[in-house]
Order: C-alpha cells, then sequence, then structure tokens
C-alpha cells in the first residue's frame, strides 16, 4: 500500500535504504526464545526460503484469499529490491546448515521456518494531501500454526519498530483484512491503530446522496492501521 513515490525527496529514507543488510543484522539477537534469528535482503533470498514463505501464507490466508490472491503482487512486495526480510527457524540438529552471521544462513533448505517478516523503508501520504510521512511499512507478518501463541510475531514487529526508531522513521504502517479478526484484535493489543488515511474510517460512514466513490469506499475490505515511533 505504501506509496514509494518520492523516496529521493526524503532523506532519512534513502539513507535506511542504502545501508547493507549485514548493518541492519548488527542490531538483532541471534535468537528469539528457541529460533535462530536471521535477516536477508529481498533480492538475496533462496528458492528453499521463497517457497516456505508461500506455504506458511498460504496455510494462514486461505480463508480470506480465495479467488483474490495475486501471486505477483506477493513477488513484487517481499522480494523488491528494498525489502528486507527477518526470518525465524526452528533450531534442529542435523537441518543442513549453519549460521554464518545473522544476515547469512547457509542451508539445504528453509523447512524449520516457523515465522517472517517482510519490511521497507518507505514514505506514505499522511492527512494533509500534500505531505508524505517517512514509515517502517510492514508488508507482511507470518507465523506458522506450529509456533503461536509464543510471542513471536510481537517479538518481530518490536524489531521493526527498533529499526523505524533507529533510522527516524515516524511510524510502522501495516494492512490487514477486515475479515481477520483475530489479526485485528493483536495488532490492536500491541497499539496500533486505524492511520487517519484508512479508508475505511470514511467508507463507513453514511451520507443521504451517496457518489460512486463512496459506494466503492464501502466495499474496501482492509484496514489500514499504524503505530507512531517516538523517534
Amino acid at each position: 500500500m505504501s506509496s514509494s513515490t518520492s523516496n529521493t525527496k526524503h532523506p532519512n529514507v534513502r539513507a535506511a535504504n542504502a545501508i547493507p543488510i549485514s548493518k541492519l543484522a548488527e542490531l538483532l539477537p541471534s535468537k528469539i526464545g528457541r529460533y535462530s534469528l536471521s535477516i536477508y535482503a529481498g533480492t538475496n533470498t533462496t528458492k528453499g526460503l521463497r517457497d516456505r514463505m508461500r506455504t506458511i501464507f498460504e496455510e494462514n490466508m486461505k480463508e480470506f484469499l480465495e479467488g483474490t490472491l495475486d501471486p505477483l503482487q506477493k513477488e513484487e512486495e517481499w522480494f523488491h529490491p528494498h525489502a528486507r526480510i527477518l526470518v525465524l527457524q526452528q533450531e534442529t540438529e542435523g537441518a543442513g546448515g549453519q549460521m554464518k552471521n545473522k544476515s547469512q544462513f547457509v542451508q539445504r533448505d528453509f523447512l524449520n521456518v516457523v515465522a517472517y517478516g517482510v519490511f521497507r523503508f518507505d514514505t506514505e501520504e499522511n492527512a494533509d494531501d500534500d505531505l508524505e510521512d517517512e514509515v517502517l511499512y510492514c508488508y507482511e507478518l507470518q507465523v506458522s500454526s506450529t509456533a503461536r501463541r509464543q510471542g513471536l510475531g510481537r517479538e518481530l514487529l518490536e524489531l521493526m519498530s527498533l529499526f523505524g526508531k533507529q533510522h527516524h522513521m515516524k511510524k510502522v504502517m501495516l494492512t490487514c483484512f477486515k475479515a481477520n479478526e483475530d489479526a485485528i484484535a493483536f495488532y490492536k493489543k500491541i497499539g496500533f491503530t486505524n492511520d487517519p488515511i484508512c479508508p475505511s474510517q470514511w467508507a463507513d460512514s453514511e451520507s443521504e446522496e451517496e457518489t460512486e466513490e463512496e459506494e466503492e469506499e464501502e466495499e474496501i475490505d482492509y484496514f489500514i492501521l499504524s503505530k507512531p515511533l517516538n523517534t
């Protein structure tokens, strides 16, 4: 949902996108609980990781996306040149790889990935039509059904917030389907609210004379949520 149109006008976004993935990795713990943590550039992923990300996504989201899933759009978001991917993996003996550092994991497969988050430093319009904010946009947050109720989603979002603060972003933003009530409850529990540009804020308002545009807005099936970063 992010605009991505004028990053050159926003020095903080430009600077953040220029940081090597190895420098971002220096801010990360090596583990969260019993899971190893790595970070990858969107353009530096293996087929095994990409396949595992799709599998978890499809398992978690199939009931919300039947007939509407656009694989190409997801590919563009997850593996964009400016995308950063946080990955949690179950540490198992004989997994076929070893951690060289937090930004380079050499492994034959990624079947032990249990959670991931995709984010970008970007710009997004705000309530003032002619202005944009520098934001960290969370494009995806998925936890496998085998690893839920362990706080992994919260931990990944906290790491994104850390990156956002470190690089002077104003807020964390994300998009969530209205029908995904569990996810909405989770995000609101940890401090996210409807962003001022969320179309659903005015889509449900009643009007005696509806325009075609207002009718379309009533069909919007997602919320845009955000959480300020006190930088």
